[in-house]
């Protein structure tokens, strides 16, 4: 697995809120996550759930749907006290997904409105589901997949990590193939971009990272009107895995 990640202030926003981790040498895991809150508080709810997880999984011998949720977990618990102990930090949280892989399975958690795409065999799939307002109002099919994405309520979000002492965790377990990429990113990107988009620079020719540059680019270009953090976690052959 090779992780490549980008993030982007945008055009809009003073500071950065989203955080993201990459794997370190013989880790295999990588999170996105987009703060919320004043005072600069989403800017310290997502670092701190990245840091907390990501501390947790490098104590974890044998990558398992149980112990990604368990460090997802401990991060919802240090952004939860963090918030309590701290008069400007008090309703921070942070959406927050997450992707470890081992052997030939990947294991996805996932809180709130960030999302992971999987690109596989020339198509790509959204393999997390919206925690927001409008998306369960698409599942009841009140309004159709393309107004909610100029609905007016489309960045409230139902889950995020942190705000509760606990947190409702979707868990998803895949196989993977080789040639199979996973797409992580803040709705800073989705927002901005779509899956046809990204699907398309997936595809291309050339350096993953370079592929990031270029959605960042079309994201700015559209608008940029959010932070902008997206990964791409990639299998190759069967030998990254």
């Amino acid at each position: 697995m090779k992780v490549y990640a980008i993030t982007d202030i945008g055009r809009m926003r003073s500071i950065n809120e989203d955080s993201y981790y990459i794997p370190e040498a013989g880790e295999r895991f990588c999170a996105v996550a987009d703060g919320m809150g004043g005072h600069n508080a989403g800017e310290v709810a997502s670092a701190l759930a990245v840091q907390v997880f990501s501390q947790c999984m490098r104590d974890v011998e044998h990558i398992s749907a149980q112990s990604l949720h368990a460090a997802v977990e401990l991060a919802n618990d240090a952004v939860y006290r963090a918030a309590q102990e701290n008069e400007g930090m008090k309703g921070m949280g942070t959406t927050f997904s997450a992707l470890a892989a081992q052997g030939d399975t990947v294991y996805l958690a996932h809180v709130g409105d960030s999302r992971v795409y999987l690109v596989r065999r020339g198509a790509i799939l959204q393999v997390t589901t919206d925690h927001t307002v409008v998306e369960e109002m698409v599942q009841r099919g009140m309004i159709t997949p393309r107004e909610a994405r100029v609905h007016p309520k489309r960045n409230l979000i139902t889950r995020a990590l942190g705000t509760d002492e606990r947190v409702r965790i979707d868990m998803l377990q895949l196989s993977v193939r080789p040639g199979d990429a996973f797409f992580l990113c803040s709705d800073g990107m989705t927002n901005y971009v779509d899956e046809k988009e990204i699907l398309r620079t997936a595809l291309a020719e050339g350096d993953w990272q370079e592929k990031l540059k270029h959605l960042v680019a079309l994201a700015l270009e559209n608008g940029g009107g959010d932070n902008i953090t997206a990964l791409f976690a990639v299998f190759e052959e069967a030998g990254d895995r």
